[in-house]
């Protein structure tokens, strides 16, 4: 069952706890939770019960807690080594500070630095922040090359289905995470295969 959040649901919000259960589609937070495979563990007085964070947030301000329920816990499997990862968000500098779109992705290479995992989160771009397994699939298999990159960032489009207001356009959004996905692939990359990220912050 999903519900509307009370204004009690939303303490916490400065927590990556708080920040998936206020579920907002532009979440700093559940983007980079997605793509390192976060599970959330929900807890009532019945028992407890595991839910995936792309499954957690059911709509705008809207998550899967029934009555009762708390999360208690985000947890995530270890990537093993060789592994990385990068979150970026694009904000327009005269409006407040939430992402007008935003992209989380994580990523494992081997010895000879091929691409053996993936997985890639997009935020602010549809109404809550999604999973997109085409984009991940795109990377594996490859060393990250300019064809898979423009695939993955293809399907990060095609996966958004955002809305347009005074911050951006669906159509802006849509390019825009696109963009950020492939550059934030490329820092996961970098850093799975101990590059270092100049300038990088996220």
């Amino acid at each position: 069952s999903e519900r509307p959040l009370p204004g009690a649901a939303r303490s916490g919000r400065a927590s990556p706890g708080g920040n998936l259960c206020t579920a907002s589609p532009a979440g700093d937070s559940i983007p980079i939770m997605i793509a390192n495979g976060g599970v959330a563990h929900i807890a009532s007085a019945s028992g407890r019960r595991e839910v995936p964070v792309e499954a957690f947030v059911t709509g705008v301000q809207r998550n899967c807690l029934a009555p009762g329920e708390m999360l208690v816990a985000i947890a995530f499997p270890d990537p093993g080594e060789h592994s990385g990862d990068a979150y970026l968000r694009f904000i327009p500098r005269t409006e407040m500070d939430i992402a007008v779109a935003s992209a989380g992705v994580r990523a494992s290479v081997d010895g000879s630095g091929t691409i053996t995992s993936a997985r890639v989160g997009i935020g602010a771009v549809a109404p809550t922040a999604l999973l997109v397994p085409a984009a991940g699939e795109a990377l594996v298999g490859t060393t990250g090359d300019d064809a898979a990159m423009a695939a993955l960032a293809e399907a990060c489009s095609a996966a958004a289905n955002p809305i347009s207001d005074k911050r951006g356009t669906a159509d802006y959004r849509r390019r825009i995470v696109g963009v950020l996905a492939r550059r934030a692939a490329a820092r996961a990359l970098a850093r799975a295969r101990g590059e270092a990220v100049e300038g990088a912050h996220a």
